[in-house]
């Protein structure tokens, strides 16, 4: 299962910046597919350019089976949803 939370940090009264999290639940993940997953996250923490959504860091909880991938906020949402709207609108 996979999710998005958006998260924001905080600091007193300021906000500093809005990120959000990708959760996913690795559970039920084949080994490949878990396998697949570490190298997407190492690639992510390796990219830096405008057009990529940036990466900020990764929280693995054992106890869930869940992985958090915490990620700078893009307003319209992720490129899989917007070639969906794209496509349902033609």
């Amino acid at each position: 299962m996979e999710s998005q939370e958006i998260l924001c940090l905080w600091h007193g009264c300021q906000l500093f910046q809005v990120l959000v999290w990708k959760e996913i639940e690795y559970s039920q993940l084949s080994e490949a597919a878990k396998q697949n997953l570490v190298l997407e996250v190492n690639l992510l923490r390796e990219l830096r350019h405008d057009n990529i959504v940036r990466y900020y860091d990764r929280v693995v909880d054992k106890a869930r089976s869940t992985l958090y991938i915490i990620m700078e906020y893009c307003e319209g949402g992720d490129l899989a949803s917007y070639i969906k709207k794209m496509k349902t609108s033609q």
